[in-house]
């Protein structure tokens, strides 16, 4: 009389195994995806805070045309930003402030060089209302 085996069989396991990989391949794209925006909202928050420094210097110089770059004193046509408050640990904002005029302003934060594609981070705002809008290239 044969006793009872006990243990998986062979197509039990690989059976297993290709679940297993299936689910492997539906999640790893989620999971590269909600890496990719997480790193990204760092780069919202630095442009966010840039924000608010230009608008400082926009309301202390009375107006946008002397305001060139975000480093150096008000005034002289940087906005009293430090280099460390433009860096972060994924993402570096450009130093100039561009397509201003009497409306709004432009800020870019760029990806390092190890995260390259995460692409940039462009911030057009308004002097008035403060709002904005972000948009990215890949």
């Amino acid at each position: 009389m044969k006793k009872g085996r006990k243990g998986f069989t062979l197509i039990e396991l690989l059976i297993v195994v290709v679940i297993v990989g299936i689910l492997a391949l539906a999640a790893i794209p989620l999971i590269t995806s909600n890496t990719r925006d997480a790193r990204r909202a760092e780069g919202e928050q630095i442009l966010g805070s840039m924000k608010g420094q230009v608008r400082v210097a926009y309301a202390k110089l009375g107006g946008h045309t002397n305001i060139s770059q975000l480093t150096g004193a008000i005034g002289t046509g940087g906005c009293g930003v430090l280099a460390a408050e433009m860096t972060g640990k994924y993402f570096n904002v450009t130093d100039s402030v561009s397509n201003k005029t009497n409306t709004g302003a432009t800020l870019v934060a760029t990806a390092q060089a190890g995260n390259a594609s995460d692409g940039a981070a462009v911030l057009a705002f308004n002097w008035g209302g403060g709002d904005g809008s972000f948009t990215w290239s890949p």
